[in-house]
């Protein structure tokens, strides 16, 4: 399961963060980790359907749209207070239920506040594509809710809350005109006069509000009058700032410069205002990036043109090694990548990660860019620090019409990357058929790509798509001559793979192609052994038709049976029973089934064993049996079925010790009662 678990995640530490957390606090089970989508996006649709039944979504959506509106935590105190405008009739007691359900998603901040697991997920709530019309939220709504709670204290207001009070304002889509926001911010008394001391804040709109609504700009202070009138009158301003002798090179808190501002938001105007006053172009702001750097990453071409024209640096690079070339092929501007060219742009340069130009737009399914970067020279076979090349990163994206062009272009089709992995293994990894991109690997095998590839784990491609499940892939990977029983480093052959995930469509085709069936692991399991576990009864029902051993032991001594029945698959246990498995296998530990499925707390397993003259008294070599494991793990379900085919309520372990001894000496009090009460000796003592 924590293989599956690695490749699903694709290496996403927050992927795996969610899902073992979940695992811990009991709210996922490791068995689930198979119905778990492989993507971030599909993770949190799962939790979200996991945690909110019928119509819990809707009583806390309200406390999300605040959390999703505030530009800071928010205590509960105060999520409170903002909820509370939109339903005064809520109760604090009230309020903290509905924080209860939401416990799962929020974790604590600084100060006591409440704040959501990650931001990505505010983004998920946010995006209606992801998190669909049920789950999705409203974050101008939030806005409301928090511009009501400080109109309620407005007069109590310090000037940062100010601030954020006219945020809520403008972000609450009230469609009420800025002068009117204004005066709502009077009449409460809100005191504006000296919001703007301390701070300025980024947005042009709620500056426009506090300076209507009477805040004071204090002109002697050269950084906030520079930053305010730039915000307020744009060109205008900065002409008059200019003509007053503001320095045309002035830097906000993030270091960048006017010039570099206007570039980022793509002002023409301003740009060749400030540059006919001599503003330096090449100066950095805190990562590094001129003007040009900012305008490429935003596809501003006409603002690239002008900096071009001027002689900016075209090859600069910022403190992460990017150059407006790789900025632009990574946001897919495509005539922004041309003029750069064109200007003579280095086409090779490598960011701190080794990633070109190329790679980005490869990665990105820039198809247009790929080829207008090739024309120019770019190197196809360059590799980044992680040893892969656009080709990779293209076939990992399921871009096929940009591998096929890097192919063209010359691109080492059996390339491997540090882990030792080819195009064709990551396409076979990473690529959901389903959605018709096994034109990927078909053009891959077409080009000469090695089907038996085996990297750092000596997997192939074939034993990576039967673990994913891809049966396109898996058939034009067998068509392509793969080896349809090639071992990895664990002993594990595509069947194996296959049959552990519950993918039956994908045994079926490996069968078809003479799979073969008696093939065993480094733990010295079968097949059979492997997909009892896993519990797809149609792949176990196909297996014995082949006529796998029903009672084949495994280096632990567990046979199909012991798997099914301490996993809790009652359809496995009733296929392989009907097939012969016998119920009296013990293990190398002396446990029969029963026992493994009372000690987890199955109770169909149990019935089917017993009902199968499973030995409901038989011990294992540590001298416990169903009932004294199942009777230690709470299991009162299974303590009652036990009891009730005759198990001896008395039996003493190889110490002589009876389980309700057991259970006094280790403090199980609601078992020890339910014992007595079904007649345990309590004179008993251990010999």
């Amino acid at each position: 399961m924590l293989n599956q678990l690695h490749i699903k995640s694709s290496g996403c530490f927050l992927y795996l963060e969610r899902v073992l957390d979940g695992v811990v606090e009991n709210f996922i089970m490791l068995r689930e980790i198979r119905d778990i989508p492989g993507t971030l996006n599909g993770l949190y649709l799962w939790l979200c359907q996991r945690l909110f039944v019928r119509k819990q979504f809707a009583k806390v959506q309200p406390i999300l749209n605040v959390i999703l509106a505030t530009c800071r935590p928010l205590t509960v105190k105060e999520l409170y207070h903002a909820v509370w405008t939109k339903n005064m009739t809520l109760t604090m007691e009230e309020f903290q239920k509905k924080m209860d359900i939401l416990s799962k998603l929020l974790v604590d901040g600084l100060g006591n506040t409440k704040i959501l697991f990650h931001y990505s997920f505010a983004e998920w709530l946010l995006d209606v594509k992801h998190c669909t019309q049920k789950y999705l939220c409203n974050a101008a709504e939030g806005h409301r809710m928090l511009a009501m709670s400080y109109t309620c204290r407005a007069k109590q207001l310090k000037p940062g809350e100010v601030q954020e009070f006219a945020l809520h304002l403008v972000n609450s889509n009230l469609q009420i005109e800025t002068f009117n926001l204004a005066l709502w911010m009077v009449w409460n008394g809100t005191p504006t006069k000296d919001s703007l001391n301390s701070s300025i804040p980024k947005e042009q709109e709620v500056l426009q509000l506090l300076v209507k609504a009477g805040a004071h700009v204090n002109n002697e202070d050269d950084h906030a009058s520079c930053i305010v009138q730039q915000a307020l009158e744009r060109e205008d301003s900065i002409r008059t700032l200019l003509d007053n002798g503001a320095s045309v090179n002035q830097c906000d808190s993030s270091g960048r410069t006017l010039l570099a501002n206007a570039a980022y938001s793509g002002n023409l105007d301003v740009v060749n205002l400030l540059i006919s006053r001599g503003a330096n172009m090449e100066l950095e702001d805190n990562h590094g990036q001129t003007a040009l750097t900012l305008a490429a990453r935003q596809g501003h071409t006409k603002v690239v043109n002008c900096l071009i024209g001027c002689e900016a640096n075209i090859n600069h690079t910022d403190h992460d090694g990017w150059t407006a070339l790789r900025s632009a092929a990574w946001g897919g501007h495509s005539e922004v990548v041309s003029a750069l060219l064109y200007a003579g742009a280095k086409v090779d340069c490598a960011d701190a990660d080794g990633r070109t130009a190329l790679r980005a737009a490869a990665w990105g399914g820039h198809e247009d860019i790929v080829l207008n970067l090739l024309q120019h020279g770019a190197e196809v076979n360059k590799a980044d620090n992680e040893g892969r090349t656009a080709l990779i990163a293209a076939a990992y994206m399921g871009h096929r019409e940009i591998v096929e062009h890097l192919l063209d272009h010359g691109a080492e089709v059996n390339h491997e990357d540090v882990d030792g992995r080819t195009a064709l293994s990551v396409a076979a990894l990473c690529v959901p058929a389903s959605k018709g991109h096994a034109s990927v690997v078909s053009l891959l095998i077409d080009r000469g790509a090695e089907v038996d590839h085996c990297d750092k784990d000596c997997m192939t491609p074939l034993l990576v798509a039967g673990y994913e499940g891809h049966v396109d892939v898996v058939d034009l990977l067998l068509e392509g001559g793969a080896d349809v029983d090639h071992t990895d480093n664990n002993g594990r052959t595509p069947l194996l793979a296959a049959a552990s995930m519950g993918h039956a469509s994908v045994v079926n085709t490996l069968l078809f192609w003479g799979a073969a069936v008696d093939s065993i692991d480094s733990e010295g399991r079968t097949v059979l052994s492997i997909s009892s576990a896993q519990g797809n009864v149609e792949v176990v029902r196909t297996l014995l038709d082949r006529g796998l051993d029903e009672n084949h032991r495994d280096d632990a001594g567990w046979t199909p049976l012991h798997m099914a029945s301490f996993e809790g698959h009652r359809q496995v246990c009733d296929a392989l029973i009907e097939q012969g498995a016998r119920c009296t296998e013990v293990d190398n530990d002396g446990r029969i089934p029963l026992i493994l499925a009372a000690q987890e707390g199955h109770y169909d397993c149990v019935h089917i064993l017993l009902e199968n003259k499973s030995c409901i008294d038989q011990r294992g070599y540590d001298g416990r049996n169903g009932l004294r494991v199942a009777a230690l793990e709470g299991h009162r379900d299974i303590v009652e079925l036990l009891l009730s085919h005759g198990a001896d309520i008395d039996y003493k372990d190889a110490d002589g010790r009876p389980t309700l001894y057991i259970l006094a000496l280790e403090n199980h009090l609601a078992m020890a009662e339910y014992f007595l009460e079904n007649g345990a000796n309590v004179e008993a003592s251990d010999t």
